[in-house]
């Protein structure tokens, strides 16, 4: 009788024993692993919008979601002029209804905001305005009603772009203001100073 069939037993521990080999499955586990990675890694990279708040599904970053915008006719000064106008808001409203406590009258759908040209309105933000004013049919600021002179506040340029916005904005259909119309406007009416304008003043002032 041979000593495998003497002693089974320490036969079957010997092919028990573990052996120091690699096995082909756990390396095509890992390499699996690791395309899974590099994938979640490009996918993070295009669709998460650069780690940017603003940018949200579907639009994979900034630019494309900036791209899908509308664009007002008064392009990038309607977007300043929005940041201007949050001094406005105070009184005339985030929606431009203005504020009857107030005496503020409304900038949507004023006539006197969508008027064929800007010289009064230019006039108003550069002076302010006392006493009161009649928009689209309704009487506004009768008691002692003041708007501020801005003209020492606001830049050519910022109040152009305000004015771009408000006769753009909450549905109206004015033209677009350049500081060059605000400067020369500015240099015109100098010796008035800080004194406020009328209405009945403004009316007097050609509109264009």
């Amino acid at each position: 009788m041979s000593p495998d069939l003497k002693n089974p037993s320490q036969k079957a521990m010997g092919e028990a024993e573990p052996r120091a080999d690699l096995a082909a499955a756990p390396v095509l586990l890992i390499g699996l692993f690791a395309l899974l990675f590099f994938w979640g890694l490009v996918y993070l990279d295009d669709n998460g919008g650069g780690f940017n708040p603003q940018v949200y599904q579907p639009y994979a970053s900034f630019d494309d979601l900036k791209a899908s915008q509308p664009i007002s006719a008064g392009g990038e000064p309607i977007a300043r002029g929005k940041l201007v106008f949050q001094t406005c808001a105070q009184c005339h409203q985030p929606n431009g209804l203005g504020s009857a406590a107030q005496g503020a009258p409304p900038l949507a759908g004023s006539d006197w905001v969508q008027a064929e040209g800007p010289n009064r309105i230019i006039r108003i933000v550069l002076n302010g305005l006392t006493g009161p004013i009649t928009v689209a049919g309704n009487q506004y600021g009768t008691g002692a009603f003041s708007m501020t002179a801005f003209k020492d506040a606001f830049t050519d340029q910022q109040i152009a772009d305000v004015l771009t916005y408000v006769r753009q904005e909450w549905g109206n259909k004015g033209g677009p203001v350049t500081p060059e119309q605000v400067k020369a406007i500015r240099a015109e009416t100098a010796s008035k100073g800080t004194e406020n304008w009328h209405a009945e003043e403004l009316l007097q002032v050609p509109v264009k």
